[in-house]
């Protein structure tokens, strides 16, 4: 039986996270990213969910090793979970952020998304996220202005759990619904039609 642990995410576990992400892109609806990311961009979201103080989050195997493609041993990551800006552009939003949660296909139903759920919950609580927004009267006197008090960052008060519903899915697309409610998630409506992946609405 696995053993598993949940920690910060480093650089060196994202090819892993990357490769559970094309599984969702390719196979699922549950991204709504059609084709897979280059590693630059998992690299430039981890750079900007650091630069915000948001946590990212891997559960990982501690009793197994994963080949990096530098042959270095590394953790065996068997999913990830973050929290992102919300609307990051406006600085209003600050206190609200976006959950990201995915597990490795050949590892759910074992518990993990949801002791990673509890734990980004957990750190969402003691973090001061440095929302950002940029502005002045022209470019030569455009600065950055970072939320809070001296610009320290905000506390978060909302978590958002964006999630496509997939009619395919277990008991049509509800479960995830569900898993989210059970967790103390409020659903606060739904858009229709607005992605289109797979020849699907």
């Amino acid at each position: 039986m696995a053993t598993y642990t949940i920690r910060d995410a480093t650089p060196s576990d994202l090819p892993q996270i990357r490769a559970i992400n094309i599984h969702y892109i390719l196979n699922t609806v549950l991204t709504f990213r059609q084709t897979p990311s280059p590693p630059s961009t998992i690299q430039a979201k981890y750079n900007d969910i650091k630069a915000h103080h948001l946590p990212y989050l891997v559960a990982i195997d501690t009793s197994l090793k994963h080949k990096n493609d530098d042959e270095d041993d590394s953790d065996l990551v068997l999913g990830y979970a973050y929290l992102s800006p919300y609307r990051g552009e406006m600085l209003s939003y600050a206190s609200t952020v976006e959950l990201t949660l995915f597990i490795h296909p050949d590892h759910q139903s074992k518990s993990i998304g949801s002791k990673l759920l509890a734990s980004i919950l957990q750190a969402a609580e003691s973090v001061l996220h440095r929302g950002f927004e940029f502005g002045g009267m022209d470019d030569e006197t455009a600065t950055k202005v970072v939320a809070g008090e001296n610009g320290l960052g905000v506390s978060v008060r909302n978590v958002l759990a964006v999630m496509a519903v997939d009619t395919d899915g277990p008991d049509e697309g509800d479960k995830l619904r569900r898993w989210y409610l059970e967790r103390g998630f409020v659903e606060r409506g739904r858009l229709k039609r607005i992605g289109f992946k797979s020849g699907r609405w």
